[in-house]
């Protein structure tokens, strides 16, 4: 029985170990998990599970830091419903002159199916491509995507193929468009994930930008209509006029709705440095008794999430351009290298963050620093985690230079030109040598004060007048 506790205790400090082992190993390598920035991003900053109620698929993303705040079911694939008009406009926007007049004809308005929303376009009717794409954005006219396709694309497959070719070459592998303007069909799908990755390359586009923030746009009268008219935004949480949905953060939007995709919105909105693209798919409206929508779902879902994201998450400025980071030895360098934040960065973090829960993770290009490293040298990259998620992070560069280090110049000891010189010091040092003990000799012989003495009695004799006999 000893033996048997012997070995559960050994055991049980063996497992111990391990998860040490374990921790320690994601502690000195904090790369072993994924980060919440950019729209590939496997996790989200936020930890909340399910914040809206109805939507089939949701992802919340903050465009100035490339932030993943939130997501649900992003990768899900989904019917798009007028979502597909994104790419319509996209498309026809980069391959067409929106200046230009097209003529709509019979047989491109056959192709509008029955009983849809639309500008109302008529056969004959000379319009320009701007204002098409204005009101397939502004107002989801279907009749207007698919007389802008069929002019851009020289027919609607041609158009359909462009539309595919750029769904590819943004990155959208999920997404296939069967048709212009997003009516339900098996062959048309995507994810709430592609659709953000569409949104956010097209709004860097100007006049998409324009398109997808306009709420209210007067189309220039035609040769079938001699006035000008003003449509109005299918998007209430940008209309003013719509007291119950109408959200001042709210800047631009596109909606959609079939029965088989949902209620659907995808909206830009803005509030303390943050530009929030969020995208609601499917979520379920409610219908009353009369036939009538009490609630729409895609604006409420939307406003709880833009609440949620505006309210527990701040835009901080995490490094500083020349911020001081870090002091490294240089190996054979006359001194250390400081090094400084290569550029300013913002993020988003949790408005209750406290500091103490963010980790700082220097990434050096190489183990050891040698001189010379030269001023503004890049060094590597530095990163701050807050707990398994990168918020953000910059290139470090040395703040100063270190040259290769030189060791002090001692004086050398001042040498004779040949030996000869040498000789000469010896002998004079001989004959001085010689002197001093020729001099101690006499000295010692008596020699020396024997003339001293007869000094004197020389001028004694002259002191007595007398003159001596024998000198």
């Amino acid at each position: 029985m000893k033996k048997v506790s012997i070995f559960c205790l050994i055991l049980a400090f063996l497992m111990l170990f391990s998860c040490l082992s374990v921790s320690a190993a994601e502690e000195n390598n904090p790369a072993v998990t994924s980060g919440c920035h950019s729209l590939d991003a496997a996790m989200t900053l936020s930890e909340e599970e399910k914040i809206t109620e109805t939507a089939k698929a949701v992802i919340v993303y903050e465009r100035n830091s490339g932030t993943m705040l939130y997501a649900h079911n992003p990768d899900d694939k989904i019917y798009p419903t007028s979502m597909v008009k994104l790419m319509t406009v996209l498309v026809a926007i980069e391959n067409g002159d929106l200046d230009e007049k097209v003529t709509v004809t019979r047989k491109v308005l056959n192709q509008v199916p029955i009983g849809i929303l639309g500008a109302g376009l008529t056969a004959g009717e000379e319009i320009t491509l701007r204002d098409l794409l204005f009101s397939t954005m502004v107002e989801s006219a279907t009749d207007s995507a698919v007389v802008a396709a069929a002019h851009v694309g020289g027919g609607i497959d041609g158009f359909l193929m462009m539309m595919n070719e750029k769904a590819q070459a943004l990155g959208c592998t999920k997404t296939h468009y069967g048709n212009v303007h997003g009516l339900h069909d098996e062959n048309t799908y995507t994810t709430a994930r592609d659709i953000a990755r569409l949104t956010d390359a097209a709004l860097q586009n100007e006049t998409f930008r324009e398109m997808f923030c306009t709420a209210r746009y007067t189309m220039s009268a035609t040769n079938k209509r001699q006035e000008a008219w003003t449509i109005t935004t299918t998007n209430n949480m940008m209309n003013e006029r719509n007291s119950k949905y109408y959200d001042k953060r709210v800047t631009g939007g596109k909606t959609g709705a079939t029965d088989q995709g949902g209620r659907c919105l995808t909206l830009t909105a803005e509030k303390d440095g943050m530009e929030l693209l969020c995208v609601v798919m499917g979520a379920v409206p409610t219908v009353e008794a009369n036939g009538s929508l009490s609630s729409y779902g895609s604006f409420e879902e939307s406003k709880t999430l833009l609440d949620y994201a505006f309210t527990n998450y701040a835009f901080r400025q995490v490094f500083f351009d020349g911020q001081s980071l870090a002091q490294y030895p240089v190996a054979n360098g006359a001194n250390d290298v400081v090094t400084q934040a290569a550029s300013s960065v913002s993020t988003v973090v949790p408005k209750q963050l406290e500091e103490s829960a963010l980790r700082w993770v220097y990434e050096e290009n190489s183990g050891v620093l040698s001189a010379p490293v030269l001023k503004g040298q890049e060094l590597g990259q530095v990163q701050v985690w807050y707990g398994t998620k990168c918020l953000a992070q910059t290139k470090m560069v040395a703040m100063n230079s270190a040259e290769v280090y030189q060791p002090p110049v001692i004086p050398e000891k001042p040498v004779f030109a040949d030996s000869g010189s040498w000789l000469i010091l010896i002998v004079v040092l001989v004959i001085v040598l010689v002197a001093v003990i020729v001099l101690l000799g006499l000295r010692a012989a008596g020699i020396i004060k024997h003339k001293q003495k007869k000094r004197k009695r020389i001028r004694s004799y002259d002191e007595l007048g007398r003159t001596p006999t024998n000198l």
